[in-house]
């Protein structure tokens, strides 16, 4: 069983670390903010249904990852463009 509650503490640290709040998983699965803050920080235990719970929602929960810009690229404001057209019109 403490392996099991292992590899669920590890999963949430894994998720959370990608960025989900630690409260919208709660708020998603039920269970209170604060003794999955203190599952997830190896203070205290969840009971076995609420361990379950967690488990099958983290093995769900797909978060989207962000494409980046490249550092050659940057996207052009309004305010650039103006000062462009500024420097050509002298």
């Amino acid at each position: 069983m403490t392996l099991i509650k292992d590899s669920v503490r590890n999963k949430l640290i894994e998720i959370t670390n990608r960025g989900m709040k630690l409260k919208a998983i709660a708020l998603n699965v039920g269970v209170d903010s604060s003794d999955l803050s203190h599952f997830k920080n190896g203070r205290n235990s969840l009971k076995e249904p609420d361990i379950q719970i967690v488990s099958a929602y983290l093995d769900n929960v797909v978060i989207p990852q962000w494409n980046k810009i490249s550092p050659g690229k940057q996207k052009s404001t309004k305010l650039d463009m103006l000062r462009k057209r500024m420097k050509n019109n002298k």
